[in-house]
């Protein structure tokens, strides 16, 4: 079994992720260029309290990438998102995305009390469901939410936050 190295970025080496860029966009997916447009122009630096951005990498290859940030969609400090998770094919199914997510709950639990997804696909809804993400389509912006620590019952009726 290879090791997966899980890495904080404080700056993304476009060169180090393009070819996950190319195989997201090959497979229908753009998030990974907002995550460079994003970052390039200042909106999303992954730089606020209690955001991070990680790569997951085999051998100094980047096999992955998943971010933290702060719920642009819901007005509260306590609500985080996790961002732009991609694993090269390649790497499915061998730990990197759990790993990524783990981190990045990890970390989420140290600034928020819920925490917020969107995902497209049902195989990406079934791999967060299995980390403990509930499925809640009641959301325009959101499909899964994570409850971390205890939460504040305002924070259970989001319909009056957003």
């Amino acid at each position: 079994m290879e090791l997966i190295d899980i890495t904080r970025i404080s700056e993304i080496q476009t060169e180090s992720i393009n070819h996950l860029v190319e195989e997201s966009v090959s497979q229908g997916f753009r998030f990974l260029e907002r995550l460079i447009r994003e970052y390039r122009s200042g909106l999303n630096c992954f730089n606020k309290p209690g955001e991070l951005l990680l790569t997951a990498s085999v051998q100094g290859a980047v096999v992955g990438i998943g971010g933290l940030n702060q719920d642009p969609y819901f007005n509260h400090p306590r609500i985080g998102r996790l961002r732009h998770l991609y694993v090269e094919s390649a790497w499915r199914r061998r730990g990197v995305g759990h790993l990524l997510v783990t981190h990045l709950i990890h970390a989420a639990n140290h600034h928020y009390q819920l925490l917020m997804l969107r995902t497209d696909t049902v195989t990406a809804a079934e791999f967060y469901q299995q980390l403990g993400f509930k499925a809640d389509p009641n959301w325009e912006h959101t499909t899964h939410h994570l409850p971390l620590g205890e939460i504040e019952y305002a924070l259970l009726n989001l319909q009056n936050l957003g």
